[in-house]
């Protein structure tokens, strides 16, 4: 049996039509296991507007839901021809149905409703204490003018349609001659064309890895100067010929330059379940180019060249230390393989989010051997070869020092002489998280507050602040006494008063 759209669905509706099991991501880097910089100088590219202008289009902005969004970038889709002619194929079915389902191009939904806002071109709305995206919010749209004629009479006469055209057209409010630096065409059986608009080709490295926080991949683009309010889509295309499109939050990120994705089940750390079908058959394939789509401007295209590695067979694991203690000649880390006839060595050490130099670092008959270097804290160890995604373990090297040994006098945080020759510097660069009074700085923050609220020397920074989207955040705002709680990987918790 066909499904009929209703004429006179509501937009807010029909944005809620496609729901699912879509998860979110936080921002984060782990690994990358291969780059690519391009050869090409940057160029760009038009895309031909011959038959797109005023004399038979009209414009205007609406929602679109991700399945549809993406339908005609994934499928190469045209706008039709002999625009003044055409009329609604109320009886055309629904080209985009199959792409949906729970797991393609559905909503995102997360268990938190704080992220979702961030994304200035997404359709999003609050769901209890969640929240889920829906589609790209105000996509430049053309329609034929005898098309969009014929849709407002078929919806004034209350008929139904088996595709979501009348659904479009019922959510244009206004409409303009004037064309757009970039529009979807809305073709007459319901689907939108892919982009038309200029494309500038940017020559960017990119890397990706299998070791992520987020998916069963995860991408940077390095030097990528782009606002996540500019975005509305990113679109992958493979050397074997295949495109994917990326939603908000769950793929796309507040820094656009990072994009994961999973390929099989896989839930994320803060306990969202992320999608996976649309990006099941992509393991094995090679990533050959990126296209950002930007709002009401050129969009940009990367070219890359990024093997997605097969997923590890489940038989593919890894044990190591949970611990190790630190000395002055560095630490050891035991760690055990097992992975049939497929060999692994160590590729990455990962500390608060970024990589450390692994130079040094000597791999003997299951044991790391770690410099000096590598001081107290927490590090994901990883192993990797050519054709299996990673394997990894996390550790904590302890400094064996306890809370004692720390002074604080005179707003500075002062170390005594230890035998392994840690000072109060390599303390303050391994906080992780503060409390200042009724202030939680965790995550990012957390992670920046030594350098934030400390000198080198360990005195107190009186005048820190953090800078968010053009606003300054002191964290010692006013005269008084502050108390302040501070927590680092392999050291004691500290708790000092700061007075301003």
């Amino acid at each position: 049996m066909k499904k009929r759209y209703l004429s006179i669905l509501a937009p807010a509706a029909f944005a809620l039509m496609i729901t699912g099991c879509g998860k979110a991501a936080d921002t984060t880097t782990t690994a990358e296991s291969s780059s690519v910089q391009s050869e090409s100088q940057s160029e760009v590219s038009k895309e031909s507007k011959a038959d797109i202008g005023n004399e038979n289009y009209v414009y205007a902005k609406i929602s679109i839901p991700y399945a549809d969004y993406y339908y005609g970038e994934i499928n190469n889709v045209e706008p039709e021809a002999n625009p003044e002619k055409l009329t609604a194929k109320l009886d055309a079915p629904d080209a985009a149905a199959d792409i949906r389902s729970d797991g393609n191009y559905d909503a995102v939904s997360s268990v938190t409703n704080k992220k979702a806002e961030m994304f200035a071109t997404a359709v999003s709305e609050v769901v209890g204490d969640g929240s889920t995206i829906s589609g790209v919010k105000d996509v430049n749209v053309a329609i034929s003018k005898s098309l969009y004629e014929d849709a407002k009479k078929a919806i004034e006469e209350k008929k139904e349609s088996t595709n979501p055209l009348l659904t479009f057209v019922a959510e244009i409010t206004d409409t303009t001659d004037e064309t757009p630096s970039e529009y979807k065409v809305l073709n007459s059986d319901g689907t939108f064309s892919k982009t038309v608009g200029n494309t500038v080709k940017n020559d960017l490295e990119s890397t990706i890895t299998t070791t992520s926080n987020y998916g069963n991949y995860q991408i940077e683009v390095k030097d990528l100067e782009l606002e996540i309010g500019d975005v509305q889509g990113v679109v992958f295309e493979t050397k074997e010929g295949k495109k994917y499109g990326m939603e908000h939050l769950e793929n796309i990120w507040r820094s656009p330059a990072e994009l994961a994705f999973a390929a099989a089940p896989f839930t994320e750390n803060h306990g969202n379940a992320v999608s996976y079908i649309r990006y099941q058959d992509l393991p094995g394939q090679t990533i050959s180019k990126i296209t950002y789509l930007l709002k009401d401007a050129d969009d940009i295209e990367i070219d890359t060249d990024l093997f997605c590695k097969l997923l590890a067979p489940e038989n593919y694991s890894i044990k190591g230390d949970e611990s190790a203690n630190y000395t002055k000649d560095g630490s050891q880390i035991k760690f055990e393989i097992t992975s049939d006839d497929s060999k692994y060595s160590i590729g990455r050490i990962v500390s608060k989010k970024k990589d450390v130099d692994i130079a040094n670092v000597k791999e003997d008959n299951g044991t790391l051997n770690l410099p000096k270097d590598l001081v107290p804290g927490k590090y994901q160890f990883i192993f990797t070869n050519d054709k299996y995604a990673d394997l990894n373990f996390t550790a904590v090297i302890n400094s064996n020092l306890n809370a004692e040994q720390f002074h604080f006098e005179n707003n500075t945080l002062k170390l005594d002489e230890n035998e392994a020759g840690l000072t109060v510097k390599d303390y303050i660069s391994a906080i992780t998280y503060a409390k200042v009074n009724d202030t939680e700085y965790k995550g990012g923050k957390g992670r920046k507050f030594g350098k934030v609220a400390f000198n080198e020397d360990g005195s107190i920074n009186l005048d820190a602040k953090y800078s968010s989207d053009g606003k300054d955040e002191p964290v010692f705002a006013e005269a008084g006494t502050y108390t302040v709680v501070l927590k680092a990987d392999g050291y004691p918790d500290l708790t000092i008063e700061v007075t301003k």
